[in-house]
């Protein structure tokens, strides 16, 4: 009786087996695409912000990226002291003003610190994998048409070049925020794709554009996201330790960080009068506010 009961069992588990292999196999698919999705709008943000460098070459457009050039040439030429002590009289002429403590200086910190990591490296040049495998008319489409370089930039270059570096990384946190506020890797993927090229953020990051807002943005996007993630549970909390590092390179790049300081305020008044409270959105914010009020 035992061994009927044995031999009939394996029909009824091969349906809820193959549903399940089915199952899995369209979803390492659909996760596959929404990869290929966000990669491709982190790629795209890049290369679509290089055609003033594709037609002008490496060059600082207007007034303000130029002043905040020469003042990361500044900085990485002479130093920190000097730059915190420096009186220009030749950018605000015939007045003059005091540079290093008139400025949000973190876009110039970022640059000198992108240009000195980049010197650790030799020039070099390498295919990436799998180059073989794509088709001619892709390749494009690819880093470098498929091969990469690293090697040494000088300080104009990395200026120039920021803006596009930063547009991916703000394009992967606003994915990183949406997800983490919605659940759904679906609305991401859409979510990164729109802020890849949505003009507001798009005229304000082309290369050469070397100005405040291309850093803050960065800054604001990964902030937002760290802090919706400190506060998921109640011990999420130790995220709002980079949250507070992102706001303070927030507030060390562009004036505009108030409005940071203002939303977060207020999503946790917000979460307190809808019964949200928890121990760990108090600690999340008394960290953040920390944070805050020393930077």
């Amino acid at each position: 009786m035992a061994k009927a009961e044995a031999e009939a069992a394996p029909p009824e588990v091969r349906p809820w087996l193959l549903q399940r292999l089915l199952r899995l196999v369209l979803d390492l698919v659909t996760g596959l695409l929404k990869f290929l999705v966000l990669a491709g709008s982190c790629l795209w943000a890049y290369r679509i912000r290089l055609i003033s460098v594709q037609k002008f070459g490496y060059l600082i457009h207007e007034f303000d990226p130029w002043f905040n050039a020469r003042a990361t040439k500044y900085l990485s030429k002479n130093g920190w002291h000097a730059f915190f002590h420096w009186y220009d009289y030749m950018s605000w002429y015939p007045l003059g003003r005091p540079i290093g403590t008139t400025i949000y200086p973190g876009m110039q910190i970022l640059s000198v610190g992108i240009h000195r990591f980049l010197r650790l490296f030799p020039d070099s040049r390498w295919d990436l994998p799998g180059k073989e495998l794509v088709p001619p008319r892709w390749l494009p489409m690819l880093p470098g048409h498929g091969t990469l370089s690293v090697g040494k930039m000088s300080v104009n270059n990395v200026c120039v070049m920021v803006p596009a570096w930063l547009a991916a990384v703000a394009t992967l946190s606003i994915f990183l925020l949406t997800w983490e506020v919605s659940e759904s890797s679906g609305a991401a993927v859409c979510a990164a794709l729109v802020m890849s090229i949505i003009p507001a953020h798009l005229m304000r990051s082309m290369t050469g554009e070397f100005d405040n807002e291309c850093v803050a943005m960065a800054a604001f996007c990964t902030a937002f996201w760290l802090w919706c993630r400190s506060i998921r549970h109640t011990t999420s909390w130790p995220w709002a330790v980079p949250a507070a590092l992102a706001y303070a390179g927030a507030v060390a790049t562009w004036g505009g960080y108030i409005f940071v300081n203002n939303l977060i305020a207020l999503h946790a008044a917000v979460l307190v009068g809808l019964g949200k409270y928890h121990s760990g959105l108090f600690r999340a914010y008394c960290i953040w506010h920390f944070g805050c009020h020393n930077d």
